[in-house]
């Protein structure tokens, strides 16, 4: 992988946290049954997309402020070996990377964006984005490869308040710690 499209993201041995923003709804069920299935407007048949940078969620959902259906953000503790199970079926999304329609028929999609800082500035590194359809998508849902669902809303709302008032060295302490995550099977070292 080349050093501008890096997997950075909070780990520990064997967990890998990715984000999600939903209404409070899906949330609050989320929350409770640590799954996506059964969630009160919850579609399973929609491709649900996974982010493991704090900042990029953070810039995708304005920190929580852009609109209802984003108003809480998640943070989704994945089982590493499920993680790795998941890039392993994946296939990348831009342009002359791919056969024209292998995307269509892929249940796992990678795309690699601008990452942000916590201002959310542009940077020049890519930042992962794990959509996931299908088959993926519903043993997501069912909670097979989650470890643990979390609430981190008022974190996030916390850093856009320092931002706010101007406390820059605040917003940035109060940001997880992420590193690179380099643990990838071999195919997974063509994804970017």
């Amino acid at each position: 992988m080349s050093s501008t499209h890096e997997i950075r993201a909070s780990f520990t041995d064997t967990t890998i946290r990715v984000y999600q923003a939903y209404n409070a709804a899906i949330a609050h069920h989320a929350v409770t049954h640590q799954k996506f299935h059964g969630a009160p407007g919850f579609n399973p048949t929609r491709m649900t997309w996974i982010k493991p940078s704090f900042c990029w969620m953070a810039y995708r959902s304005g920190y929580s402020y852009k609109d209802g259906n984003q108003a809480r953000i998640l943070a989704i503790d994945l089982h590493q070996a499920k993680f790795l199970e998941i890039l392993n079926a994946a296939v990348i999304s831009d342009v002359g990377q791919t056969q024209p329609g292998e995307c269509r028929k892929s249940d796992v999609v990678v795309q690699w964006d601008p990452e942000r800082d916590v201002s959310l500035n542009r940077l020049e590194m890519r930042s992962l984005q794990v959509g996931l359809r299908g088959e993926m998508a519903r043993r997501y849902a069912e909670g097979e490869f989650i470890s643990a669902i979390t609430d981190v809303t008022e974190q996030f709302q916390s850093v856009k308040e320092a931002l706010d008032s101007g406390l820059l060295d605040r917003a940035m302490e109060l940001c997880p710690v992420e590193a690179v995550f380099e643990t990838l099977p071999p195919r997974d070292r063509t994804l970017a």
